[in-house]
């Protein structure tokens, strides 16, 4: 049995830091570079498995470098990739990311192949049947909504890393445990609405246990049914908010599977996503649990 089952995007990204936003022809010149693993799933697994937990990835990579590197930096991390698969002839996804030097914001150029998408035929339903939560971005919607029906006949939470609307969207969002949103997802969804009328209205129509947004340098905000919760943002000298939201889902989790109460959670992820920027990627800023436990206690 793992801790997490996590199903979603993989990525290698290219992180190009820059002293400022470039013009139209112009030649400018790196103040860093890395290649590091990325997407949003995949580090999530890559935080949680840091800080203790197992965690299993499932989805597809490419038959190229960027596929082999990617397996071979979760398999480092002890992530289990046994139900991970290698498409012959697909291109695996890959990002590069331009990191703005004075405030650490980033403009991401990505490509994902759409022979790697993950079917509801790769799914390995007992493993995510006998997890004890399951993680999932909903980029493949039809996956998605085959796990959250798998986990939810089995009694396991699943939660939603809510980035984007597409067609099925809504059909998953009512078959998901906790949905923590970016605030771009909530614009998309519910256009106009102010971050708490967002999350009181995913509340209202899918009934989630939990829903919440993340508002970057803000904090976030949530709502359990009862009652609006919000946690301030933490300043930190941030380097590069790739990965922010990525490291803020594994901290709910972590607090999750731990018992805590939602108001912990959102401060555990808020915290956990502070302290991630201050570090050029979204694996390389992943912070250890005690720098987290010492940030929150100083917070309260």
């Amino acid at each position: 049995m793992f801790d997490i089952v996590g199903i979603g995007l993989n990525a290698i990204d290219y992180l190009l830091s820059l002293p400022r936003y470039p013009v139209p022809g112009e030649k400018l010149r790196m103040t860093g570079f890395s290649r590091q693993g990325g997407g949003q799933v995949a580090t999530a697994l890559v935080a949680l498995s840091r800080w203790g937990l197992t965690a299993m990835y499932v989805g597809n990579v490419g038959e190229d470098e960027h596929g082999r590197l990617s397996l071979s930096l979760l398999r480092s991390e002890g992530i289990d990739i046994s139900r991970t698969r290698t498409i012959p002839g697909a291109t695996s996804q890959f990002a590069v990311i331009l990191v703005q030097g004075e405030s650490g914001e980033r403009t991401i150029l990505w490509e994902r192949d759409a022979r790697i998408r993950i079917r509801p035929e790769d799914l390995p339903r007992e493993e995510i049947r006998r997890s004890r939560v399951v993680l999932l971005d909903g980029h493949d919607v039809p996956a998605s909504i085959a796990s959250a029906r798998a986990a939810r006949g089995a009694g396991v939470p699943v939660v939603l890393d809510a980035e984007k609307v597409q067609e099925g969207t809504e059909e998953l969002l009512g078959l998901c445990d906790h949905v923590v949103a970016a605030s771009s997802f909530v614009a998309q969804l519910l256009p106009g609405a102010e971050p708490e009328e967002g999350v009181r209205e995913i509340h209202r129509r899918y009934s989630p246990g939990t829903a919440a947004v993340t508002l970057g340098a803000d904090g976030a905000l949530g709502f359990d049914g009862r009652e609006v919760i919000r946690v301030r943002g933490i300043e930190v000298a941030a380097a590069d908010t790739t990965g922010a939201g990525d490291v803020f889902h594994a901290g709910f989790l972590f607090a999750l599977l731990a018992g805590e109460p939602f108001p912990a959670m959102l401060a555990f992820g808020n915290a956990a996503a502070a302290l991630s920027c201050r570090k050029v990627g979204g694996r390389a800023g992943i912070p250890p649990l005690d720098e987290i436990v010492e940030t929150l206690s100083r917070q309260s």
